[in-house]
């Protein structure tokens, strides 16, 4: 368990001076690794009594237990190392979605688009907001009008005037935001025909859906904090060939 983590299950019991005491050792965890109680005191302005209970407050039997706390936050803090082979990693997984979508045949998607009365579309995320961003300008070169939903707020509201005859298109990239799949789950009970977009694997959302499309992409790096990268742009790369499929499926002279 993280020092942050025990703050946060224990914020409510925290006064001014522990705030305070919290403030500097989260803008200075490497020196105060070395500090005696004494010292942190000092550097604190408060008595080590103040300090003591403070660990206290935190579950911890004393300022030693903290210390070992923020020692091991120190070193799962250390700065990430990045493989080179990640672009090689990411090579492969852009490599295995187009030769997936090269290979896919979109007709349920295009037979769906052509026979609905409203197509809208929501992100989880923003990369994934951007992405049916970019798909309502996609669309609308083949004469498709996407409505982009925006933020909780309009989910709940515009699913009230939402019909059976409409479709919508749901960008999640893990397939299990909570909010995003309540959303579906409620659209499927009106009669709606879901379209997701999430990376490749058995997820609740391309379980709900009625038709799923899936890329492959993975964990690239993970930066301080344990702030993930994962790599997005297949959002953009499905849009794409959305486009070219439809063109495919309307005009092609092999029809």
């Amino acid at each position: 368990m993280r020092l942050e983590t025990l703050i946060c299950d224990n914020y409510k019991n925290l006064n001014d001076n522990d705030k305070h005491i919290w403030s500097f050792i989260l803008n200075n965890k490497m020196k105060c690794e070395s500090m005696s109680i004494h010292e942190l005191a000092s550097s604190c302005n408060v008595s080590h009594t103040t300090i003591l209970r403070f660990a206290q407050k935190l579950g911890l039997n004393g300022y030693s237990e903290l210390k070992f706390y923020l020692k091991l936050d120190n070193q799962n803090n250390k700065a990430p190392v990045f493989d080179k082979i990640e672009y090689s990693k990411v090579f492969d997984d852009m490599n295995k979605t187009i030769n997936v979508l090269i290979e896919r045949d979109f007709t349920d998607v295009f037979t769906l688009l052509d026979k609905c009365s409203r197509i809208y579309a929501y992100g989880s995320g923003e990369i994934q907001n951007n992405a049916v961003k970019e798909l309502k300008r996609t669309l609308l070169s083949v004469g498709k009008l996407v409505n982009v939903l925006e933020g909780k707020e309009e989910l709940n509201t515009i699913s009230n005037y939402m019909k059976e005859d409409d479709i919508i298109f749901l960008y999640s990239l893990s397939g299990e935001n909570k909010l995003v799949n309540d959303f579906a789950k409620e659209l499927k009970t009106k009669g709606l025909k879901v379209i997701s977009i999430s990376r490749s694997g058995n997820n609740t959302l391309s379980k709900i859906s009625d038709i799923s499309i899936q890329f492959y992409t993975h964990e690239a790096a993970r930066l301080d904090n344990d702030l993930k990268i994962i790599i997005g742009s297949q959002f953009f790369l499905i849009n794409e060939f959305l486009l070219l499929k439809y063109i495919e499926h309307k005009y092609s002279k092999n029809k």
